[in-house]
């Protein structure tokens, strides 16, 4: 019997994690990294809470986190974990959007698959909103970074 969830975890490993690898993305399952020395570059799927086995919704999560900004936070006592997870908002000096609040309208945005979608179509939407939002939304905010290394307490600007 197929579930919700076999389509979507179906998406993620036939399409959509080779497709972000194509991107530059390393990762598989629900966390994607877009290598960088000074900054972690994330995507991450983030299921809704409440699905059935014929539903269930989910979105994109996107976060660049200063990789030194993160690291003086845990020296100071932050009980952070070795490295920042993209379905979880840290403060105002880690950049942290949903997709849907990169994309035209900048308003929520998730997902629906149900017991009988296609996996590979669900994978092409997916892949095509990384594309088109949420990369070059990390692309910029690595500028934005490097730009304002110089200035105390990380980022400026927001995703």
């Amino acid at each position: 019997m197929t579930t919700a969830q076999k389509v979507l975890s179906e998406a993620v490993r036939t399409g959509i994690s080779p497709e972000l690898r194509k991107l530059g993305f390393a990762g598989s399952g629900q966390v994607f990294e877009l290598a960088n020395p000074g900054v972690w570059l994330l995507l991450g799927v983030q299921k809704a809470t409440g699905g059935s086995a014929s539903q269930l919704c989910f979105t994109v999560n996107v976060a660049a986190v200063p990789k030194g900004k993160w690291q003086e936070m845990i020296d100071a006592g932050a009980k952070y974990p070795a490295r920042p997870s993209p379905n979880k908002v840290y403060g105002k000096w880690a950049r942290w959007a949903r997709i849907g609040q990169l994309m035209p309208g900048g308003q929520e945005f998730w997902w629906t698959v149900t017991d009988e979608a296609v996996p590979d179509e669900l994978a092409r939407k997916v892949v095509s909103a990384c594309a088109n939002y949420a990369l070059p939304a990390l692309k910029e905010q690595l500028q934005v970074n490097q730009y304002y290394s110089h200035v105390p307490n990380g980022l400026l600007g927001s995703l």
